[in-house]
């Protein structure tokens, strides 16, 4: 290695000889910015009117927009790409917004979509609670004339002996007004839309009472990962990525608790990651431990961060969020039979197709995706990622069908306009999930790129140790291996010295001790 000075055998003067520093770029690829033309048009005023306000990406608002949407669907319907094959995608979905922590105000931007789940969550649980109390008097009710029916086969029995005869036709009216008075109307359920909670036991009775499914949102993502990746919940891990399908069903057995069978699993995921924390995520699947979890996250966006900033204060748009909420709620409650969606031979679940424009979109986009993409890619991750792109593009083209068709726009089947959408959405989302796993592929070039940016802007004194960089914890320089990568490309690009000191005989190793290279700041 180049650029190392021997304690032992300093050269003269102790002086280095400094080569011309190289420049340290990024090899991040770049990514597509979000259009406005990608918004659906019922939201865009709304999600603008967010991003701007925030002065934060359109992407996260945009993103979380989505998966909200798509959870509300759920597995109401779904959609056959085909023309005719019967192979069947739930528009389920799930999305991942990733940038600095104070940065990019991912939180934030999640919080203001999720506040329409929140009210709609509560709108539901007002209903719940006067179906409640219908249902409390209709008991009453029950209770009230089993009583009497009672009272009256009493009156007509009594003083009839054994071979006594009572009139049939009377026997015959009460025994039909007591089965009637004894049916047990089923008690209502409180329909919900979001949890927290993601145990296998709590989800399976939740989603057997929510049967379009549930969508699960963490603020911060890491902690579920975390969770997961450990050994005792590796059940739970299986569980989620079957439930990202939308058309799995489970059975739960336990002692004390009985049997809670679930005929359909469907889980919706929105959370916020950090770029640093995503990274040995990446790295572990690198290494051979992938099972499709990072694939199924196809809503992962990773924006540029703003450039400019400026201080705004103004009021929110009430009517384009009212706008977009009401949108939500009718796609909620919505019967998509009465909107032209396909009843299946055996009571299916109710389904779409394209319109003749809609269907050669997709096949053209379908015969491009596996004869050209997959077939030409040669990241691992990409390739896979790529791979559920064939359930995303219909997903995607089908839910901005229902999105214009709630607004009025036109019914079954899915329009060329919605599949062009969904087109130019796998597009950008590519460019994202390259961004993404380029993360992984490069994460001691990263490092030093940073390392050069605080040298540059003197930010670090001469000379430092890697305990030094260690110590200030600086975003992207917190992992001891990742620094000492960084400091030696620097090294390689004369960015710095390394000065070699004698191993000490007892005692602690002496960390690596490097110069900055004085020609940076001419």
């Amino acid at each position: 290695m180049s650029n190392i000075l021997d304690y032992n055998h300093p050269p003269e003067n102790n002086v280095p000889t400094w080569g011309e520093p190289l420049a340290i770029k990024s090899i991040m690829p770049d990514v597509l910015a979000l259009d406005e033309q990608l918004i659906p048009e019922p939201y865009r005023d709304w999600l603008a009117d967010i991003s701007h306000r925030m002065q934060t990406p359109a992407d996260f608002v945009t993103v979380s927009a989505l998966v909200v949407t798509a959870s509300v669907i759920g597995s109401a319907c779904g959609i056959r790409p085909k023309a005719f094959d019967d192979w069947e995608v739930i528009p389920n979905i799930w999305g991942a917004c990733i940038g600095r922590p104070s940065v990019v105000l991912k939180s934030p931007s999640m919080g203001e979509v999720m506040r329409l789940m929140d009210k709609l969550q509560a709108k539901y649980g007002d209903d719940f609670e006067q179906e409640q109390k219908d249902s409390e008097f209709d008991e009453l009710m029950r209770e009230g004339m089993q009583k009497d029916i009672k009272n009256q086969i009493a009156k007509v029995a009594k003083g009839k002996g054994k071979d006594s005869v009572i009139d049939p036709a009377e026997v015959t009216k009460l025994r039909a007004d007591y089965l009637a008075a004894s049916e047990d109307d089923e008690a209502p359920k409180r329909r919900l839309f979001k949890t927290n909670e993601t145990s296998i036991q709590s989800m399976t009775m939740l989603q057997n009472e929510n049967l379009r499914g549930l969508l699960t949102f963490r603020d911060e993502l890491t902690a579920l990962l975390v969770k997961w990746d450990r050994e005792d919940h590796q059940d739970e891990r299986a569980y989620f990525l079957e439930g990202w399908n939308g058309n799995g069903s489970y059975t739960d057995v336990k002692i004390g608790r009985g049997l809670t069978d679930a005929k359909n699993i469907c889980i919706s995921l929105l959370g916020g990651i950090q770029p640093d924390k995503l990274k040995r995520y990446l790295y572990q699947a690198q290494q051979g431990s992938n099972d499709g979890l990072m694939q199924r996250l196809q809503l992962a966006v990773w924006p540029d961060e703003p450039k400019g900033w400026k201080n705004v204060d103004s009021r929110p748009n009430a009517n384009a969020k009212q706008y977009a909420y009401n949108i939500i709620e009718a796609l909620a409650g919505a019967n998509f039979i009465e909107y032209g969606a396909e009843q299946g031979e055996h009571d299916d679940r109710p389904f779409f197709r394209f319109s003749n424009a809609g269907q050669q979109v997709f096949n053209d986009w379908l015969i491009n995706l596996q004869t050209v993409k997959i077939k030409t890619e040669d990241n691992p991750l990409m390739v896979e990622h790529l791979g559920k792109f064939r359930s995303l593009m219909p997903s995607l083209s089908l839910i901005f069908h229902l999105i214009e068709m709630i607004e009025g726009g036109p019914s079954a089947p899915v329009s060329d306009k919605s599949a062009r959408l969904a087109v130019a959405w796998c597009d950008y989302l590519e460019s994202h999930a390259r961004r993404i796993y380029a993360m992984s592929e490069s994460p001691e070039h990263e490092a030093a790129v940073k390392l050069s940016e605080k040298i540059s802007t003197g930010k670090l004194s001469s000379p430092f140790t890697t305990r030094d960089l260690l110590r200030k914890g600086w975003h992207g320089l917190k992992n001891n291996a990742d620094i000492k990568a960084a400091c030696y490309i620097l090294v390689d690009e004369n960015w710095l010295n390394e000065l070699i000191k004698p191993k000490p005989e007892t005692g602690r190793p002496t960390a690596a001790e490097f110069i900055i290279n004085p020609k940076i700041f001419k």
